[in-house]
């Protein structure tokens, strides 16, 4: 082993079923303040509402509408 592949030695991944992608986007939304729908309007426009709108966008942006 070489030392890079010891440094990551402890980190631990956890892959997502879809329950738990509906309930990030959930908890993300709930922690914005908004819906989808609202959140997707002010992507749009260039203009989150708040720090935590943007960095929410940022987590569900990559899903589908369908799966919000």
């Amino acid at each position: 082993m070489t030392s890079e592949q010891d440094r990551y030695a402890d980190i631990e991944v956890d892959v997502l079923d879809e329950a738990g992608v509906r309930t990030a986007i959930d908890n993300a939304l709930a922690r914005a303040g908004c819906t989808w729908e609202e959140l997707q309007q002010q992507a749009k426009a260039g203009s989150f509402s708040s720090a935590v709108a943007q960095r929410a966008w940022f987590v569900v942006s990559s899903f589908e509408p369908s799966a919000a």
